[in-house]
């Protein structure tokens, strides 16, 4: 009777399982919009986890390694996560102002200088084309294009203000006034949510615990939390370990370019590194941009540079990035290049970002599995070693 019982509520809930699918299908457009209506409303909540979680790691230093030897009353020891999360916030903005007070006036002269020079630019091109037989042909062809560009350029502007641009500036307002507002408020509240996570970790850590292990077995439970705990470790290293790559890759460029006498150098070594958090797409987008402004000022160094950061690139990618990575989150070189080439085929930039810590987690469960299997069966990881020697000096004696 009681397997009876157990196959009608498996085949009840095939059922049910079916009709849902089947009215999702169904009402897919539905399905969709009440989805992304979902993601807007809680979207500043997720923001604000994902600012938490990076707070959290200068965070946790302040907490485990300063404030932990100061304050050791148990009246004082509530003012911890206070002071650890003041300070972490403050690092934080620092590094924001620093970061943009280097960078943009930086950019700014370099855009300038651009404008400045580009019709020189022009000329030089027009010039060199003139210099020699060969491309002498071309020079005429080139000056007509430019002119081109610049009258269609100038007409289109004029037309478009006269026709339309000038008549929508009130409905343009409005709408960039929406975006700003909605972004300002979706960044607060983010914020906000953030450090409310931040002073309550531990209380919401217990209340998610209960939650779990009244609905789970204990077993299934520690392994829920183990995988947790697992995957907070596994970001956290591979966070870690990408600034420190991105850091070393934008210091060698810098010194590079001071050896090799490279015009803008800090802002092109500040736009490599930053840009390495992008796996592959960053780094093209940055050495292009360097390259032009360089290539104004000399094209032959503009050349240089080129071949100097695909170098560099190349050292940092085939031999920095995945010792620094894989000494941090326990992933061997071979499994940080084929996560980034199996994420970048599956989900594209966000795949190669999330690729590593994913694989990470992986890898470890499986050795934990693997580990459990052998000590069960009594097979030590010498005599696997042994095995392997044995099989492969066998098939050398065979061939």
């Amino acid at each position: 009777m009681r397997k009876l019982d157990e196959k009608n509520s498996q085949l009840l809930r095939v059922i049910l399982i079916s009709i849902l699918v089947f009215f999702g299908f169904w009402y897919i457009n539905n399905v969709t919009n009440a989805i992304a209506i979902f993601i807007a409303v809680i979207q500043p909540f997720i923001i604000g986890f994902m600012i938490a979680f990076l707070i959290n790691l200068p965070m946790n230093f302040f907490e485990n390694k300063v404030f932990s030897k100061i304050f050791k009353t148990d009246k004082t020891k509530k003012l911890i996560p206070i002071f650890s999360l003041i300070l972490s916030w403050i690092l934080v903005i620092l590094g924001i102002s620093l970061f943009l007070n280097v960078l943009i006036p930086r950019i700014s002269a370099s855009i300038s200088a651009l404008i400045d020079k580009f019709p020189v630019f022009l000329n030089q091109i027009i010039d060199f084309l003139n210099s020699y037989e060969i491309t002498k042909r071309f020079a005429s062809d080139a000056q007509q294009f430019i002119n081109q560009i610049n009258r269609d350029s100038t007409v289109v502007q004029i037309r478009d203000y006269f026709l339309g641009e000038a008549g929508n500036i009130f409905d343009k307002t409005t709408s960039i006034i929406n975006s700003v507002s909605s972004t300002v408020i979706t960044v607060i509240t983010a914020v906000i949510f953030s450090i409310f996570v931040l002073i309550n970790k531990k209380d919401l850590k217990i209340f998610g615990n209960r939650i779990i292990y009244s609905i789970l077995s204990k077993d299934k439970a520690n392994y829920l939390n183990r995988v947790f705990s697992l995957s907070y470790s596994s970001f956290a290293s591979y966070i870690n370990s990408k600034a420190l790559s991105s850091f070393i890759l934008g210091v060698l460029v810098f010194i590079g370019m001071l050896i090799l006498n490279i015009p803008f150098a800090a802002m092109a070594a500040i736009l490599v590194g930053v840009s390495d958090f992008i796996p592959y797409v960053g780094p093209v987008i940055a050495t292009v941009t360097s390259m032009i402004l360089i290539f104004i000022e000399s094209p032959f160094k503009s050349l240089v540079f080129l071949i100097f950061v695909l170098v560099i690139q190349q050292v940092q990618e085939s031999i920095i990035y995945p010792t620094i990575a894989g000494k941090s989150i326990g992933l061997p070189s071979i499994w940080v290049i084929v996560s980034i080439t199996i994420g970048a085929s599956l989900f594209g930039i966000v795949g190669m970002i999330v690729s590593i810590p994913i694989a990470s987690i992986i890898f470890t469960l499986m050795n934990e599995k693997m580990d459990k299997s052998l000590e069960k069966k009594n097979i030590s990881d010498k005599e696997i070693e042994i095995i392997s020697e044995t099989v492969h000096y066998k098939r050398e004696v065979e061939e």
